[in-house]
């Protein structure tokens, strides 16, 4: 009777420590976007401007990542950023003080993670294509390039194109 309960006891042991050791927030997929973790003073590229403050902090147990922005201009939004196993892709969900919202997705390939959309216009009238770009600098900059296209992607616009820099503390 000893010896069948301390199998049982080893079984459970052993299988919650399978369990334990395959969460799915650890795949490495999971950790693509971690480059962006940090607080950061955004700069317009090129410029020693500033544009922002952004901070982006680990949720969830390290699940997705939460952006709280502060734009120069009183612009303040966050998203949620997450890989969604079921579809293979990155997912973020932004919305912000002006009403807008996003929804984006896309992947991680060559130091860069790209997100896409395709939404109706705010102002109704036909639809627009956005395409955002988080470029994973080997300096430890990251630089975000918003595009947006009206024309089904012939032409591409510039929406933002901010350069990350590390808050030094």
């Amino acid at each position: 009777m000893k010896r069948n309960l301390l199998v049982v006891v080893m079984s459970i042991a052993m299988l919650n420590g399978m369990a334990q050791s395959q969460r799915p927030c650890d795949s490495e997929k999971v950790h693509q976007f971690d480059f962006w973790i940090g607080e950061w003073n955004v700069y317009k590229t090129g410029t020693d401007t500033i544009v922002g403050h952004n901070v982006i902090t680990p949720i969830a147990d390290g699940c997705a990542l939460l952006e709280n922005w502060t734009g120069g201009s009183g612009s303040i939004g966050s998203s949620i950023n997450k890989y969604n196993f079921s579809t293979g892709m990155w997912e973020q969900m932004w919305v912000d003080n002006s009403g807008s919202s996003l929804h984006i997705k896309g992947g991680y390939n060559d130091s860069k993670m790209i997100l896409e959309n395709e939404q109706p216009a705010r102002n109704g009238n036909g639809t627009v294509k956005n395409r955002i770009t988080y470029y994973n600098n080997k300096d430890g900059t990251i630089r975000q390039h918003w595009e947006y296209s009206t024309d089904m992607g012939k032409t591409w616009l510039n929406a933002f194109d901010g350069l990350y820099k590390k808050v030094r503390k």
